[in-house]
């Protein structure tokens, strides 16, 4: 009887990562800034796209992604800042990937959100609901992209309370551009906000 018991348990059990296989990692939050680091990481991560972002965009997410992570990790949070490209797998409690989106059509898109777990619906409509009483142009409807729904980030990322990746906007529309441009700090405090709040609500 024992020894039925030890090997349901056996077969149960979590699996054990086998060598070689790529690290967990476990943080409260995941920041990535979308594009950082291409297109030197590009040869070394084949299966991603390597997408070198809007103009100017590879400049804007890294300012964003640190003062997030400053404002997050002065919260007593754990983070893990990570690049565009980045190896392992993260166990967390949210993750956001941050863009800013190109159009070749400027000013036919704004801001956007996207997912692929439906369990991540909760986390976009909160950050929707509070970044859509600040940015006053256009929102667009969440996964409008499939790059935005399959994004290659999520295969590397466990977030109990959701992953997203946020476009903050559409930097190839001039008056977006400029609008964001003297905003960024605030901008990237507001993600930390949401943050913090889809923890405590979780």
């Amino acid at each position: 009887m024992i020894a039925i018991i030890l090997a349901a348990l056996a077969a149960t059990a979590s699996p054990v990562p086998s060598p070689g296989a790529s690290p967990v990692h476990q943080y409260d939050v995941l920041v990535s800034a979308g594009h950082e680091g291409r297109p030197e990481s590009c040869p070394h991560f084949p299966k991603h796209k390597c997408n070198l972002g809007a103009a100017g965009e590879r400049q804007w997410t890294p300012i964003a992604a640190d003062e997030i992570t400053r404002s997050l990790r002065a919260s007593g949070l754990s983070v893990a800042r990570e690049p565009a490209d980045f190896d392992g797998f993260f166990e967390v409690k949210a993750a956001v990937f941050i863009h800013f989106d190109g159009s070749d059509h400027p000013c036919s898109t704004g801001a956007s959100i996207g997912y692929h777990d439906p369990g991540s619906s909760a986390a976009a409509k909160l950050w929707r609901d509070m970044y859509s009483q600040y940015f006053p142009f256009r929102f667009m409807r969440d996964n409008f992209t499939v790059n935005l729904r399959d994004y290659y980030g999520f295969r590397q990322v466990h977030a109990a309370d959701g992953a997203l990746v946020i476009e903050l906007g559409e930097i190839s529309c001039p008056a977006q551009r400029d609008w964001l441009s003297v905003r960024l700090k605030p901008v990237s405090d507001l993600v930390a906000d949401f943050i913090r709040r889809l923890i405590a609500k979780k």
